[in-house]
């Protein structure tokens, strides 16, 4: 099975959060999906710090196995 990540930036101040993201690389486990959201949530907090601390954002993501098509 493989993974897609999914992701969205989120304002605990209005409670909007940004259309639905993706990254294109799948993952092979589920356990890597997660570690790659968890990774990625602290990427942008680090990188965006003065914003997100300022406007009060978050990252949710989640993980979506990719279904093979039956032919």
């Amino acid at each position: 099975m493989k993974f897609i990540l999914a992701f969205s930036i989120c304002s605990a101040i209005t409670g909007f959060c940004n259309n639905t993201a993706t990254i294109e690389t799948p993952y092979n486990t589920w356990t890597e999906c997660v570690n790659g959201g968890a990774s990625l949530t602290t990427k942008f907090t680090e990188t965006f710090e003065e914003r997100a601390n300022k406007e009060k954002l978050y990252v949710t993501y989640f993980c979506n196995e990719i279904k093979k098509e039956i032919t």
